[in-house]
């Protein structure tokens, strides 16, 4: 069985930073993982064996070009290790919830090897802005019917 994360879930964060991650993900992030600054204004969440792979992808295939220096720098300064309560929760990072405008409602989409994290308002948009078209056009690009 393939260990992936998939669905969704809406949670709020406390005058703390912290978020309570949704019980169907917890097992397969395990105690400690990373909390690193997405693409599409979200927080992405990696377990820390996806998070190796990751960065052993970028040392071997990226190595001394400029996209790539700037690629790891980026990851390095935007990312924080954390570690799950016993209460099931995570304080996400102040300044990486500020970068993504995550103040209090917080949606949690499984995306295969990592969760995305939104606030509410940056879900609904992203939500919003994608067409079934567009996602019917890439699958098709890819040999994928849906």
């Amino acid at each position: 069985m393939l260990n992936y994360f998939n669905g969704k879930q809406i949670h709020s964060v406390d005058a703390k930073g912290r978020v309570i991650v949704p019980v169907k993900f917890r097992e397969k992030l395990g105690e400690q993982f990373i909390v690193a600054l997405g693409i599409d204004c979200c927080l992405n969440i990696y377990p820390m064996d996806e998070w190796l792979k990751l960065l052993e992808k970028l040392d071997t295939n990226l190595p001394g070009t400029d996209g790539g220096r700037k690629l790891l720098t980026f990851l390095s300064a935007n990312s924080e290790p954390v570690e799950m309560d016993k209460q099931g929760r995570v304080i996400l990072p102040q300044e990486l919830r500020e970068r993504v405008g995550i103040t209090k409602d917080i949606v949690s989409v499984g995306a295969l090897d990592k969760i995305k994290m939104f606030s509410k308002e940056a879900w609904d948009q992203y939500n919003d802005s994608v067409s079934r078209e567009e996602i019917a056009s890439t699958a098709a690009t890819y040999g994928i019917r849906l």
